[in-house]
């Protein structure tokens, strides 16, 4: 249900928040709602008098609804990582307040600087051009340097640490397995042997990982801003979580963000990015956990599209992109059958 109400409503929930917030009169101008993304939505603020002066500024409100592609959210994980963020060599938006209590918008919420740029898509066909190869490369170069800095922070002391949860570098795996496991249990609407299987594999050739790192979840392209060929935010931290980094290094690196190249997130090649993520990162990528990596990385494609495909069926999300993403049930699994196959 609902209860998020109109951007006129939600424009004076936010002011009246607001005031609460920094302790003096301000005003918010009109909030607009970008037609992106499947799961939270995002909404343009500009507030006027927001540190007390005549100064406006556009402030980016995320909103996670009950009928959401992976509801129910927390607006948690991401404000811990951003925070757990600041001043590090990743770039991202600064978070300002969040809160998973309904009563405020009427659903999760997180309040962060708004950052320019533009974002790249990985949604082309083959035929299409790519990048410009000097543009490419610098992108590539701080695509791979900024993951390189994410899984380098020393999280333990962070906000974020309170995701911990016990997690280590032997069992970082197998938590992982067992939360897509639970998921797909929440929004398969019929049994997939093909998924039994899969989980079966992977509770069985678990790796250790070399560190548990701060783990974005949805690293690729289309998830960054950039400006002239150089990245000024990483976005759509919902995903967030501790765990082994090459996993981030297998999502990246999925065909379907290849955009019909060769090239990694249609940036980089192969070996070249594993060659200087190794060098940034200060261990030596294992291909055998990039592979498992891709291998359930697949799987939560497949479990996104089972999501996708229940929040239309209930008729929670109508929005025809849902459908078509769960008509890619068959395929997701298919591959991850083949990269398993494919195994060492």
């Amino acid at each position: 249900m609902n209860t998020i109400g109109d951007e006129a409503t939600l424009a004076v929930k936010v002011a009246a928040y607001l005031v609460e917030q920094v302790g003096h009169a301000v005003q918010v101008g009109t909030v607009r709602r970008f037609p992106v993304g499947f799961s939270w939505l995002t909404y343009a603020v500009p507030v006027t008098g927001l540190k007390g002066g005549s100064d406006t500024e556009e402030l980016i409100l995320r909103l996670g609804p009950d009928y959401g592609l992976f509801a129910p959210y927390s607006a948690d994980p991401q404000a811990l990582a951003m925070r757990s963020l600041e001043g590090s060599a990743v770039p991202l938006p600064r978070a300002y307040w969040s809160s998973d209590d309904p009563a405020v918008f009427g659903a999760p919420f997180l309040f962060c600087e708004k950052v320019s740029g533009n974002a790249v898509v990985p949604w082309v066909s083959a035929n299409e051009p790519g990048l410009e190869e000097g543009y490419r490369k610098q992108l590539a170069t701080e695509f791979i340097d900024v993951l390189a800095a994410l899984h380098r922070v020393a999280w333990q002391d962070k906000p974020i640490a309170a995701l911990a949860g016990g997690i280590t570098a032997g069992n970082a795996a197998v938590v992982n397995v067992e939360y897509w496991e639970t998921q797909i249990g929440r929004w398969a609407m019929r049994s997939y042997p093909l998924v039994d299987w899969g989980i079966r594999w992977l509770k069985a050739h678990c790796p250790v990982a070399p560190r548990v790192a701060i783990v974005h979840g949805d690293y690729r392209t289309g998830n960054f801003l950039e400006v002239d060929g150089h990245i000024t935010s990483i976005l759509d931290w919902e995903l967030v979580h501790l765990g082994d980094p090459h996993e981030d290094l297998g999502w990246a690196s999925l065909p379907m963000y290849m955009g019909g190249s060769k090239l990694i997130s249609r940036l980089a090649e192969p070996d070249w990015f594993y060659s200087r993520y190794s060098e940034k990162v200060g261990f030596q990528v294992s291909m055998a956990s990039v592979r498992y990596y891709q291998a359930l990385s697949l799987l939560k494609l497949a479990a996104t599209h089972m999501a996708a495909a229940r929040c239309f069926e209930e008729g929670r999300f109508n929005d025809m992109r849902m459908p078509a993403m769960g008509s890619q049930i068959a395929t997701a699994l298919r591959q991850m059958e083949k990269t398993i196959e494919a195994a060492p």
